[in-house]
């Protein structure tokens, strides 16, 4: 937690008078955060009886109307996106790229998904795929502002709400991640304790990823795990979805699955 939402939440907790939150809370505006969660805030629910904005189970081709493709430092021949009966197989290989670049498959949503008025939910079961080394690939979810350029990282973007799933080195097992970033800073990340806890990281063969996405909080549920909410919102309230993979140089290709991909 950075110092300054470290210090409301202190604040709160030891029955900080109206001016003293105040100030805490000018400070957080100041380092950018725009939403910070009161204590009696509720957190985002998003109504199971809703309608889907967006379903997709990627067993067939990807329509160019509806999504977006894109790699860096790769080239088609060590990288593939496979529609498969159980969900879109993405894969990539990367020897001989330079040890700071970082290549990546991304896949987005043209569609754009408004949160301003009622919280939104997206789920996605995600498959790790790699059975013998999984250090240094990552592969997860994410949520860009309405314009954000789909070119490279999405984690990279100055503003962006990502959940991964982290290879742990040197085995297979791995670690999540879940990050907040507006105006290039970070302003809420959960290791869920690593590395201070489960160093060595947690097995995993399939999960399901739950974001409930509000103005002002959000949530995050997964298969297995404690729900966790964050006290602020994204910093935007109109975006895309984004699903992504990416790995460090010199990797033997390998390779992740997702399904049931659903936006309500």
């Amino acid at each position: 937690m950075r110092p300054v939402m470290l210090a409301f939440a202190l604040c709160l907790a030891a029955g900080c008078s109206c001016d003293q939150r105040s100030a805490v809370q000018a400070t957080i505006e100041d380092a950018g955060v725009t939403s910070v969660a009161d204590a009696a805030t509720p957190e985002p629910v998003a109504k199971k009886s809703q309608p889907a904005l967006l379903r997709a189970d990627f067993t067939g081709p990807l329509a160019a109307a509806e999504w977006v493709l894109w790699r860096h430092h790769l080239d088609e021949k060590s990288s593939s996106f496979q529609p498969t009966p159980k969900g879109i197989w993405v894969d990539l290989e990367t020897y001989g790229r330079k040890p700071e670049e970082v290549s990546v498959m991304g896949l987005g949503s043209k569609r754009l998904f408004d949160w301003s008025e009622r919280p939104i939910t997206i789920e996605v079961e995600l498959d790790w795929l790699e059975p013998d080394n999984a250090s240094y690939l990552s592969a997860g979810l994410a949520i860009v502002p309405e314009g954000a350029e789909l070119t490279a990282d999405p984690r990279d973007l100055a503003a962006v709400t990502s959940v991964a799933i982290i290879g742990v080195s040197p085995a297979v097992k791995v670690r999540r991640e879940w990050l907040v970033q507006l105006r290039h800073a970070e302003i809420f990340r959960d290791t869920e304790g690593w590395p201070e806890q489960g160093k060595e990281g947690r097995t995993m063969q399939s999960t399901r990823l739950r974001l409930t996405v509000g103005a002002d909080a959000m949530r995050l549920e997964e298969d297995g795990r404690e729900p966790l909410s964050a006290p602020t919102g994204p910093g935007f309230t109109r975006g895309r979805v984004v699903l992504f993979l990416a790995s460090h140089s010199n990797s033997m290709r390998r390779a992740v699955r997702f399904t049931a991909l659903v936006v309500r």
